[in-house]
């Protein structure tokens, strides 16, 4: 699988893997849960981890362009199925920003097609 249509949803707000996991499914009928924190969607594996690099006072600094690496939570999509396109991913990562945007939370992509989304 091609590594360049891996993408990552740095996201922050006060949330859980399971709420983060439930937005996902409401939004995307067709994912398929694997585990507590992953589910299978649209030919990728979504993972939601707790980001090891969270610190508040980074995430909020609005002047930051990287604040975001500090985010609470980190949502990994990564390809498992032949035949996926750049198109599919930014599609999917829109997607899921407005997922998560409706759900309260701030959502950041990034990936080599993030000025698409």
């Amino acid at each position: 699988m091609e590594r360049a249509l891996q993408f990552l949803v740095m996201l922050d707000g006060p949330t859980d893997e399971r709420r983060i996991l439930d937005a996902v499914r409401q939004a995307f009928p067709d994912a398929t849960p694997v585990k507590s924190n992953s589910c299978d969607l649209r030919g990728n594996w979504l993972e939601a981890w707790t980001n090891e690099d969270h610190d508040p006072r980074l995430a909020a600094d609005g002047d930051d362009e990287d604040a975001f690496l500090y985010f609470r939570w980190r949502v990994e999509v990564t390809p498992m199925a032949d035949g996926i396109t750049e198109d599919d991913q930014v599609a999917l990562a829109k997607g899921l920003v407005a997922c998560f945007t409706a759900s309260g939370w701030t959502p950041i992509v990034a990936a080599a097609f993030e000025d698409r989304v």
